[in-house]
């Protein structure tokens, strides 16, 4: 896999912003449908914010997985770098590029997820999407993008490399915990006679 492929910096220029965006509405789709209705609508919006950048969605922290010989997104990986998601002026971005109710839509969904997603420290890489082309699994992509962040968090000094899975996402949680990720952390609540939320899981470096 490792001849085959390559990641590398999103790059507005040559990569394909508005299928990174596809992706990223793959991570969430259920949320993302609750709020904005259908993939075509959510996508759009959500590639204004990948090419504005300075958001937690900015291209500044994508990486994209292509074939070592095209530029075709296959896979995406969003990352932040320990606490710097709450020094971003993220409502001023959403504000330059969305209409003011989708503003409160992505508003509502922040808080939302900061209800679940895990606490950071400055010495954590977190990933805060990992998805791969519906077209191009079952080829180890997951495991390459996991791969290639221990080696990106790694080189920038970082002591654990951090992620969020959906309960109900059990083909994730499989791959994650195959590959070394530990649970550290439940947030969940009661929803419908049983319950909904994440497991915060880490990989020591």
């Amino acid at each position: 896999m490792n001849e085959t492929m390559k990641m590398q910096k999103l790059d507005l220029n040559k990569h394909d912003a508005l299928k990174v965006a596809e992706l990223i509405y793959e991570t969430d789709a259920n949320l993302f449908n609750f709020f904005f209705k259908n993939k075509e609508s959510t996508a759009y919006k959500i590639e204004k914010l990948v090419r504005s950048g300075n958001n937690t969605l900015g291209y500044e922290r994508i990486r994209v997985v292509t074939p070592s010989d095209s530029d075709e997104v296959q896979g995406i990986m969003v990352y932040s770098c320990g606490q710097e998601a709450e020094k971003m002026d993220e409502m001023k971005i959403l504000r330059q590029n969305l209409n003011w109710w989708d503003v409160i839509k992505f508003s509502v969904m922040e808080w939302w997820d900061n209800h679940f997603l895990a606490d950071l420290k400055e010495s954590d890489f977190y990933l805060a999407c990992v998805a791969v082309d519906e077209l191009a699994r079952g080829n180890g992509l997951g495991s390459f993008i996991l791969e290639e962040s221990w080696k990106i968090a790694k080189k920038n000094g970082f002591d654990r490399v951090v992620l969020d899975v959906d309960m109900d996402n059990k083909g994730a949680y499989r791959l994650y915990q195959k590959m070394g990720f530990k649970v550290f952390n439940k947030n969940s609540i009661p929803w419908f006679g049983g319950e909904k939320g994440v497991l915060n899981m880490e990989y020591m470096l």
